[in-house]
């Protein structure tokens, strides 16, 4: 175990907001994927027993971590698959995440959801039903939540890269754990996987009381835009995954900011899928201007070698965020997650 309780050190109070002030904010995260979530002393742990050798940490950072971009999305999809052969039993799942949580935690995060998908852990590890691979997450999340002061959601994946068939076949596990889940995502390349044959689902999950968000307008295409308005449209998203490109069409930005639609932003990951070109030119202030909500979030914090302070860090020094404005995103993260009142409310109240 590695906790780290904060100090309660005092904040600058002035406009302009020190990087290292950032670890105390209290935040909130919205978009994490726990599958990619893994530690590095633990991949490296598990890694000879799954057939992987890592005997230094060039051959780590060369199998398991993205740190340069990559020629496109599907590129940085197919490097997951290294992390994907370890998520091989129940005990490594409730492992993984607690220390998950536990990493948040360290973050200063008071509020997490986490986000995964069980054909995606099943793949290779057909041993695994889905109810087995989700009894072992919210037996970590229970465990995280008993000992760290925060509260956790967990969101189930529906891979749209799979047959249709599947898709079905995940919502229903999804509506079955409802009181487990707080909500229902649609993932992978969007391009050339419409979104539109998933509507069904999405329609019963929602009439089920789940929350609902789907990964769209990510990859740098020209039809990102319109396929963010699909998922809002379609599959009655609220919240969208990335939702980046839709700052190079004004009318789907101020549709977006008029139908209180929130975007989960991720500037790490979005440069390192060549979303975006240069961390520099993230176009946070154009979709913030537009009146757009937006929240930061780390989205694969492991194989992106990130953490949500990291993220934080990439505003204030590239775009100038200010303390308020930093806590104005967690302020957003609390309202648009998922998780009921009456379990975050007490958690927002330290944000506020």
């Amino acid at each position: 175990m590695i906790v780290r309780i904060l100090p309660s050190t005092p904040l600058d109070l002035g406009d302009k907001m020190k990087t290292s002030d950032i670890k105390f904010l209290p935040k909130v995260e919205l978009h994490r994927h726990l599958e990619l979530s893994l530690r590095a002393e633990t991949i490296k742990e598990l890694a000879p027993s799954h057939g992987i050798e890592v005997p230094d940490e060039k051959t780590f950072k060369e199998r398991f971590l993205i740190l340069e971009p990559m020629k496109d999305l599907a590129s940085v999809l197919n490097k997951f698959l290294d992390t994907q052969k370890l998520l091989s039993s129940k005990e490594i799942l409730e492992r993984i995440t607690y220390e998950a949580c536990e990493d948040a935690f360290n973050e200063n995060i008071k509020i997490l959801e986490l986000r995964y998908s069980p054909t995606f852990i099943q793949q290779g590890h057909e041993h695994l039903s889905f109810q087995d691979i989700h009894e072992a997450i919210v037996a970590g999340k229970k465990k995280a939540e008993e000992n760290f002061p925060m509260c956790i959601g967990i969101i189930c994946i529906i891979q749209r890269i799979l047959p249709v068939k599947d898709a079905q076949k995940v919502t229903e596990f999804a509506i079955d754990n409802k009181e487990t889940f707080i909500g229902l995502d649609l993932a992978d390349n969007e391009v050339g996987f419409d979104s539109k044959p998933f509507a069904p689902f999405f329609q019963k999950a929602k009439e089920a009381g789940l929350g609902i968000t789907v990964h769209s307008g990510e990859a740098n295409v020209p039809k990102a835009p319109r396929y963010v308005m699909d998922a809002i449209e379609y599959l009655g998203a609220t919240r969208i995954g990335h939702g980046i490109q839709i700052y190079k069409n004004p009318e789907v930005m101020a549709f977006v900011a008029e139908n209180n639609i929130v975007l989960e932003l991720c500037p790490t990951s979005n440069w390192l899928t060549q979303a975006i070109p240069d961390l520099k030119d993230y176009p946070i202030r154009r979709l913030i201007d537009a009146g757009v909500k937006v929240t930061i979030n780390t989205d694969d914090p492991g194989i992106f070698n990130t953490n949500l302070n990291k993220e934080y860090e990439i505003l204030v020094n590239y775009h100038q965020f200010t303390r308020e404005e930093l806590i104005q995103l967690a302020k957003n993260a609390g309202h648009a997650s998922f998780l009921p009142p009456q379990v975050k409310n007490k958690y927002l109240d330290l944000i506020f």
